[in-house]
Formats: structure tokens, sequence, C-alpha cells
């Protein structure tokens, strides 16, 4: 039964060649193969005709049970659910091998393997082959095997496996090619699962259901052809191939595609991104300049647009520790409307209302750059100077005052006959010469020239 390949050289031009064959009770019967006799190129051209295309598509298949099997040892790392390939991995890889012990044995072409241990591999192989096809025909969508038959046919093949090992090959070939009769069932329970895919319009591939019907049916013609019920060759390998490379192919485009897809995603993504960081940019400047915006009108007095008293506290408070510390001088004024009750009562308050807005556009008018005005409360308003003299504070003072009058603003209704608006001023002057211990202390002092000395003349700027 060992494959030979032998030539030799005849030195006689009649060659008579005697050969003695006994089937040994061989499972098949007689000779496992056909001798072919004959001159030397044409029989080495019939072998490797045979052994070259056999090679190619084990080569062909042997990649593609690594990639299948990589595939899925990667997905597996990454937690990915990916048993079935990994067994539809292993099943090509366990196909491809056993191509090299079955015939025409291309093992004995590179490798001193013994025949006994070649028929082993031969079929040890086409049982881990028939195991790790079931597992990956169960773990396929809408259970085509039974549990409870998939567990039998296992328990078969693992048996089958240890016969193998330690068995003669006319016990192992034999109780294989018996127990191989199970396969009957897994094919009918195989069509069972196939027509209930197409009776009840299960949402599966149909195609793949039935290529996987027709790889068992190329199993079982391989099965009958060993026990020479026919005549015929082997196709359940090149069946499995063609299988293989049309899953691969699939594979490969689904690949292709969801890659194509990824690719397209993560361009939007980073679109989306993109726009998002934009938004989230513009929203920002949005929100910044609403919360400036919210801050300035927390500090700006409604009715005159001047600040308000809670801008002019943190601004006092400032700019009183600035003086301080760079020994500079820091003026306060307190302005004061003369008349302003009666204007209102005379007028009416609306009329009031434009009299201040007016004074607060002129005031600021004249006001130098780092000047500083605010409304107090009522008809009471607040200026701040830095950097000035007792004498240029003077002149500043009686400044408004004279600019105030000079508009003749008309007002009836005063006490002391003026016919216009007039303002009086009170102002503190802080520098090394004239120190206050606090804030209060300086708004006090103002206050009090103002309401103590201006406020008894009227239209008149007092300042200390």
């Amino acid at each position: 039964m060992a494959p030979k390949l032998v030539s030799f050289f005849p030195n006689k031009t009649d060659v008579v060649i005697t050969i003695q064959a006994s089937s040994f009770q061989h499972i098949r019967g007689g000779l496992e193969n056909s001798i072919y006799i004959g001159f030397n190129k044409p029989i080495l051209h019939k072998f490797y005709g045979q052994v070259i295309p056999l090679s190619i598509v084990s080569g062909v298949l042997l990649m593609i049970g690594c990639f299948m099997v990589l595939f899925a040892l990667y997905r597996i790392a990454q937690k990915q659910p990916s048993h079935i390939w990994l067994f539809l991995g292993i099943f090509i890889l366990c196909l491809s091998r056993r191509s090299f012990f079955a015939v025409p044995f291309i093992y004995t072409l590179f490798t001193n393997i013994p025949w006994l241990w070649g028929t082993r591999f031969e079929y040890l192989l086409t049982e881990l082959v028939c195991l790790f096809f079931l597992l990956y025909v169960f773990l396929l969508p809408h259970q085509l095997i039974h549990r409870f038959l998939l567990l039998i046919t296992c328990a078969v093949i693992i048996v089958n496996v240890v016969v193998t090992l330690t068995q003669q090959p006319l016990i192992f070939q034999s109780f294989f090619f018996q127990s191989f009769a199970i396969s009957f069932l897994i094919f009918a329970n195989l069509l069972y699962g196939v027509y209930r895919i197409y009776r009840d319009q299960i949402p599966y591939s149909k195609a793949n259901a039935f290529a996987i019907v027709l790889v068992c049916l190329t199993f079982i013609h391989d099965y009958l052809l060993g026990l020479k019920l026919f005549d015929s060759v082997e196709i359940a390998f090149y069946s499995s191939c063609v299988y293989f490379m049309v899953v691969t192919l699939q594979l490969s485009c689904d690949y292709a595609v969801q890659s194509y897809k990824t690719e397209l995603l993560n361009k939007k993504l980073l679109q989306w991104n993109k726009m998002l960081d934009q938004k989230v940019q513009e929203r920002t400047q949005a929100v910044t300049q609403l919360n400036e915006q919210l801050a300035l009108q927390a500090r700006i007095d409604a009715l005159t647009s001047a600040y308000n008293r809670y801008a002019l506290n943190i601004e006092i408070q400032q700019r009183f520790k600035q003086a301080i510390e760079a020994e500079s001088s820091l003026v306060f004024y307190m302005i004061d409307v003369d008349y302003f009750k009666k204007y209102n009562d005379y007028y009416g308050h609306l009329k009031g209302d434009d009299i201040l807005k007016t004074l607060v556009k002129i005031i600021d008018s004249i006001l130098p750059a780092s000047g500083f005005l605010a409304r107090y409360g009522g008809e009471e308003f607040a200026i701040l100077l830095s950097d000035l003299s007792m004498e240029q504070a003077q002149e500043f003072a009686e400044k408004l005052c004279r600019v105030i009058r000079s508009l003749e603003l008309e007002h009836a209704n005063r006490e002391d006959g003026k016919p216009y608006i007039t303002i009086s001023v009170g102002a503190a002057v802080m520098d090394p010469a004239h120190s206050y211990s606090s804030v209060d202390c300086l708004m006090k002092t103002a206050d009090q020239q103002l309401f103590y000395q201006a406020k008894i003349q009227r239209d008149k700027a007092c300042i200390q």
C-alpha cells in the first residue's frame, strides 16, 4: 500500500516484470491505487500532473486557514465573538494538511515519514476535519445541527482519534468507515435545517446554507467511493476548497466594505468634531461675550449708562490700594444736582430723568481718560481721578460747575432765583500730604465737603 515511484534502466531489449500482489485483508481490497508501467517521462508527467495542482490548492488553503485563524484570534483578543471563524480556520488548516498525506502522497517527496504514520496522519486529519466542520456548522445561525446529535458525533470522532493512534491501519481504517455512517444522520439534519430556512423565509444566507449541504454531500460521496460502492474520483477536497475560497472572498468583500464605511464614518466624525469644536468655540465666545455684557450690565446704571454704586465700590478700593502702594494721589468727587426734587415736582420725573442723562453725557465728555464716573444714588454722582495735585483737583471741580452752569438748562422752581440747572461739588484729595486710613474716611470727607460746605451756597465746589 506504500506509494512507490521506481525508475530503472534496462540493458536488454525485452524486459520481464513480475508482480506479486495480495490484499492482506485490506479494507478496500486489492491494491490501494492503480499501477502505471511505462517510460519514465510520461509516468512522471502523470504523477506531477496530480502533485502540482494539489500542492497549489493546498498552499492556497494553508494561507486561507492561517488568515482565518489569526483573524479569529485577534478578534477574540479584542473580546469579540469569533469562535466560529476560529473553528473554520482550523478546519481549513487540517484539510490542507490532509491533502499532503492522501493520494498522491505528496509527503513522500520531501519527508521520510513511514507509510504507517503517513496513513495515521491522513485519518487523524480527516477526523479533525470532520470535528471542526461540525463545530463550525453548529455555531452558524439557526442551529443547522441539533446539539444532541453534535455531542454524539463528537464522541464518535474522539473514539476514532484514540483508535487511530493506538491500532494498526487494518483496524482503525475499518473502524473509521463503519463509524462514518453517522454522517448520514448529520446530512439529514442539515437538510432539515436548510428546509426550515427556505420554508420559514428566515433572513439568513440561503446560498451559504445550500453550499454547506453540497460540501457534506461530497464528503458522503468520497465515503461511498472509499467503500468501492462505485467508481469515481474524490471531490470533497475540491468542493471544500471552492467553498472556503468563496467564504474568504465574502469576508474580504465584507471587510473592504466595512473598512470603507469606517473610513467614511471617521471622516464624518472628524468633520463633526471640527464642526463641534467650532460650535463650542462660537458658543464659548458667545457665552464669554454674554458674561461680559452681564458683568458690564451689573456695573452700569440702567438710566444714565454711568457706572453704578456697586462698580464704584470695587473701583475705589482698587485705586485706593494702588495710590497707597505707588504713593500717588487719588481724588474722590461727590456731585449733587441743586434743587433736583423741586425740579421733579415742577417738570415731572421723566423730564428729571432726561436732565440726569444729559448731565452724565456732559460730565463724561470733559472727564479725563483715566476718570471714573458713577451714579451714587438719586441725583448724586461720584468721580474718581488719579495723579492730581490739590490745585488740579480744585480746578477740575470748578470746571464741572462752570460747564453745567453754561448749559443753562431751564429750572424755574429754584428757591434762590437762578433760572437754570447747577451742581454742587465736594471733593477729598488723598496724597502724601493728606492721608486717609480707609476708603470710608476718604468718601466721608468728600460727602462732608458736599453737604456741609458746597450745598450751603449751591453751585459751589469745595475740596479738602
